[in-house]
């Protein structure tokens, strides 16, 4: 299967902002199997100087985007495959015609229009251990006996963010379907519409993007340059 990059470049658009989780935090690292460790779920660190400090991949933040998208595409009736249905990618790929999912965040045969960053704390960073109780889903109730203790990131913690969207113009206007649904996304997240990391069911990782502006860069006469810049206030 061959991948499409980009081998021109038109406009850029850096977006850059502050996140804060507006409810507990947990992108975790799986079960913890550390021997004496003080807990079963641990959140995801990264080393940054001398600190092991929790942070919010630019995956998890690419992939809460598109899924949010795909439930907005899906309510307007308009079709969607997952991002695994490879039948589906060959058939887009033969046709060159692909859906407008694909055609922002990208597949197996095409590169993603956008791209975002780690996002690492503006500043100090809290966490807390929870007990939890297992849940038995056959009678939907706890399961006796069944005890774990998980990592998360306390409330209102800031998280430095950096999105870059590449040959899709949103500002100053948003420019056919690629740019109308990035614009949605960017309103939906400054809204506080979106979630990201685990148990989301019980409201985990409600995030909102806060002081965000924008700088738009061209290529005109061979050189990249900077032609506009600005707050995000929708």
């Amino acid at each position: 299967m061959s991948h499409v990059y980009f081998d021109k470049l038109d406009v850029l658009t850096r977006i850059q902002g502050t996140l804060i989780n507006k409810t507990p935090l947990r992108v975790g690292v799986g079960r913890v199997l550390t021997l004496g460790s003080s807990m079963d779920i641990a959140v995801l660190r990264m080393k940054l100087g001398k600190d092991n400090v929790p942070y919010i991949p630019g995956s998890s933040l690419k992939g809460a985007l598109r899924s949010f998208a795909e439930s907005i595409l899906k309510a307007q009736g308009k079709d969607v495959h997952s991002p695994w249905d490879f039948n589906k990618i060959d058939e887009e790929i033969k046709k060159g015609d692909y859906c407008l999912i694909c055609r922002v965040f990208g597949n197996t045969g095409i590169a993603s229009h956008i791209r975002i960053y780690d996002a690492y704390p503006e500043g100090p960073v809290f966490t807390e251990i929870k007990t939890s109780v297992g849940m038995n889903r056959d009678f939907m109730a706890a399961h006796p006996g069944v005890l774990y203790t998980e990592e998360y990131v306390v409330p209102y913690t800031k998280w430095k963010f950096m999105m870059d969207v590449i040959n899709i113009w949103i500002y100053p206007k948003p420019r056919g379907e690629e740019g109308e649904l990035i614009w949605t996304l960017l309103s939906a997240l400054r809204e506080g519409l979106i979630q990201v990391g685990a148990r989301k069911t019980i409201g985990y990782g409600l995030i909102r993007l806060e002081k965000a502006r924008y700088v738009v860069y061209e290529v005109k006469n061979g050189v990249l340059v900077k032609s506009l810049e600005g707050e995000i206030h929708e």
